[in-house]
């Protein structure tokens, strides 16, 4: 089953040339991706009853066209593949006209948040949703992130409160506005980069010491944000 929302872009989504900034447009997917989970009953609201959230651990996007200030909106996304621990979620966004404006998808673990374990995705689970297996926005597989053998630049980073979510984690947005922060103005000023690739492999909390390292590539950047280890990937394109 596909869901639908619409949405207009508002002020604090624009960016340069009045345009939509990439944390607006994730922001836009995660909002979707939470609603639809509401309709079958396993959204915001039902957590603190269920002790139970859907958890992401990557997202991919790519932008054909940025959208424009005050430019409404029809945001699609639907659930795909599941297996035992994962499950997927893709989505479309288009114009009035029906343009496509971005295609995304995303990776899910379905967590026990007492035990803090991730719990076995049922078919009970995902038939709430009416996945359509067959049906992707890409025609390969979300693209791992690897981290160049090169030399980075490594810059401190101190999570505010702000960068916190509901369940007291970094939320899964602020690491996108922490790759932006710590960019040098030439890339932060430079290219617009039209595609995103997160990937979330260990939480970050309040109070950890995080160093982040800065990696060019031909086409943008590479960002990883690090304690002990590496907590993100981050990976922006022209």
């Amino acid at each position: 089953m596909v869901f639908k929302q619409k949405y207009r872009i508002g002020l604090e989504d624009c960016g340069r040339e009045n345009k939509a900034t990439n944390k607006a447009l994730l922001a836009i997917l995660e909002d979707v991706a939470g609603f639809h989970s509401a309709t079958v009953g396993l959204g915001l609201n039902e957590i603190e009853e269920n002790m139970c959230a859907w958890v992401v651990l990557n997202w991919q996007m790519q932008v054909i066209r940025r959208p424009v200030y005050n430019e409404e909106l029809d945001v699609f996304t639907w659930s795909s593949t599941a297996d035992k621990l994962f499950a997927e979620r893709e989505y479309e966004i288009k114009d009035e006209k029906g343009n496509i404006l971005l295609l995304g998808t995303s990776r899910w673990i379905y967590m026990d948040l007492v035990r803090r374990r991730p719990l076995r995705i049922t078919s009970e689970l995902m038939d709430r949703y009416k996945s359509e297996p067959d049906r992707h926005v890409f025609s390969e597989k979300m693209e791992k992130n690897v981290v160049p053998d090169t030399e980075y630049q490594e810059i401190p980073y101190r999570i505010m409160r702000r960068d916190l979510d509901n369940l007291g984690h970094m939320h899964n947005i602020s690491y996108l506005e922490a790759a932006y922060d710590i960019m040098p103005e030439e890339y932060y000023n430079g290219p617009v980069f039209n595609y995103v690739n997160i990937e979330y492999r260990k939480e970050l909390l309040k109070g950890d010491d995080v160093k982040a390292h800065f990696y060019k590539t031909d086409r943008g950047c590479i960002i990883t944000l690090n304690t002990d280890k590496i907590n993100a990937v981050i990976t922006l394109k022209e």
